[in-house]
């Protein structure tokens, strides 16, 4: 019950503060920048984006997930890795750099496309730094500072960003984006450096190619799956841009629509974060299965049974959220948005199983699992781009997480002998009054605002019902009072 209650309080912290920030950094911001420069402009952004952050694996090779692991299982020696790890990171920027470039050469990127080229591979390079730290403070158990820390960023974008786009007397430009999103990452890493305990701040680095060659060893597995995970996650904007008639309109168009998917994607992400130290530290001490199933199962209530109900939601509202939040291409947007959002469930999934194999070190199984699912999304991308554009991509993205789900629950229940009725049963029942809620709402002629009301609260009312633990809460609350 105490991992249990520690996971369910931190989470709620957790989603209490980026509730607060991240949506409104989502869907205010970034929407408001991407109104402001128009699709095309972003689209080439995004692109880009995807495009560095493609490489990203050379700047990581799988350190921070190590690192959190392994400072969740011995904190001493876990901090101790940062001795090398530091240099190994900077050698590696450097690497990550050379390779962005060589592969931009040769695609034959060209004018414009070079100011994002270089100033996101900063950017990606100082947020792998930040994660890094962070990693640190999620293994020494300190999940309120990394919390804080996983939204100052977005924090001081709001603010800097936000400023521009209502109160600035000249046109909003995207290279302006990307600047200041350059300078909430530096402040972001200060910040993360000061949160960490004086103890274990200062590590001297120990330049040792020995030491490096022994880490990237230890480390390789978990390289592996981040380049496969960055594959499936990162190749659809990439293609669209090759491969559609107007690749930079479509990848703008298809940007509008993930947007509403990473706006969920970001709290289930934190949420993984969280479980693989917990996960990590209850394998390490041999906890039985049924004290390991507790943690899983509470998971699965807390993201998975939520995540199918915004998935409803954006199902049937889809199109009246894309023309409340775009000035362009609303409805070719909301096309991409349902299968995009029928893939959430997926993801958050993922979080849960993905986690506790990743946990367990069970890589090989894990990474031909990430295979698999890379080669249905190229294979399906190649096949439906041309022809159906950004709608073709989502339903790419849908089918090939949709397996990837399906391979990691499989390979989680028969590893761990984990019982699957209990939390699925709970989220067919909810789902099922959440469509109620929305088949009520459409025979009142509910508006569609009212409607999304109504069936949030059909769909909260039933969560603290029958889905979370109740008596783990009430505990809480008497512990406190």
């Amino acid at each position: 019950m105490g991992v249990n209650r520690n996971f369910s309080i931190n989470l709620i912290f957790l989603l209490g503060l980026n509730l607060l920030v991240k949506p409104f950094y989502l869907l205010g911001v970034e929407v408001g920048v991407q109104n402001a420069v128009g699709a095309e402009d972003y689209g080439l952004y995004y692109a880009m984006f995807n495009f560095t952050f493609l490489f990203n694996v050379l700047l990581d090779l799988g350190i921070n997930n190590f690192q959190k692991i392994k400072v969740a299982q011995d904190a001493e020696s876990g901090m101790q890795n940062m001795a090398t790890l530091l240099p190994m990171k900077i050698l590696l920027s450097g690497l990550y750099m050379v390779v962005t470039i060589v592969a931009a050469l040769i695609i034959g990127f060209e004018g414009d496309y070079w100011f994002f080229i270089g100033w996101l591979m900063i950017n990606h390079i100082l947020s792998v730094f930040l994660l890094m730290f962070r990693a640190n403070l999620a293994g020494l158990h300190l999940f309120i500072r990394d919390s804080f820390l996983s939204v100052i960023d977005r924090l001081l974008m709001i603010m800097g960003v936000g400023y521009l786009l209502w109160f600035g007397s000249e046109k909003f430009e995207i290279e302006t984006f990307v600047l200041l999103q350059t300078a909430a990452y530096a402040f972001a890493i200060v910040l993360a450096l000061i949160l960490t305990p004086a103890g274990k701040r200062l590590i001297l680095p120990k330049v040792s190619m020995l030491a490096m060659v022994s880490m990237a060893k230890q480390t390789w597995p978990f390289a592996l799956l981040i380049l496969l995970m960055t594959a499936y996650n990162k190749l659809d904007g990439i293609m669209l841009e090759r491969l559609a008639d107007q690749g930079t309109l479509e990848a703008g168009i298809y940007a509008q629509a993930f947007r509403i998917l990473d706006a969920g994607n970001s709290f289930a992400f934190l949420y993984a974060g969280l479980l693989l130290p917990m996960f990590a530290r209850m394998l390490h001490e041999g906890k039985a299965v049924k004290e390991l199933y507790s943690l899983v199962d509470q998971a699965c209530r807390l993201l998975i049974i939520p995540a199918g109900v915004v998935c409803i939601i954006s199902l049937f509202f889809g199109d009246w959220l894309m023309h409340l939040l775009y000035d362009e291409h609303a409805d070719e947007s909301a096309l991409s948005l349902v299968w995009l959002m029928g893939s959430f469930v997926f993801l958050a999934s993922g979080y849960v199983f993905g986690t506790l194999i990743t946990a367990s070190a069970e890589m090989k199984a894990l990474n031909w699992i990430a295979f698999g699912t890379v080669l249905l999304n190229v294979v399906l991308n190649w096949m439906l781009i041309p022809e159906y554009g950004s709608e073709g991509a989502a339903f790419t993205s849908f089918i090939s997480l949709g397996f990837m789900a399906i391979a990691q629950i499989l390979f989680s229940y028969q590893k761990f002998d984990l019982a699957l009725k209990p939390w699925l049963m709970r989220a067919i029942i909810l789902w099922a009054l959440a469509l109620l809620a929305v088949f009520v709402a459409s025979y009142f002629k509910l508006s569609p605002s009212a409607s999304i009301f109504f069936v949030l609260g059909i769909s909260v009312v039933s969560f603290f019902t029958f889905v979370i633990d109740r008596s783990m809460i009430l505990d809480e609350i008497r512990k406190r009072t």
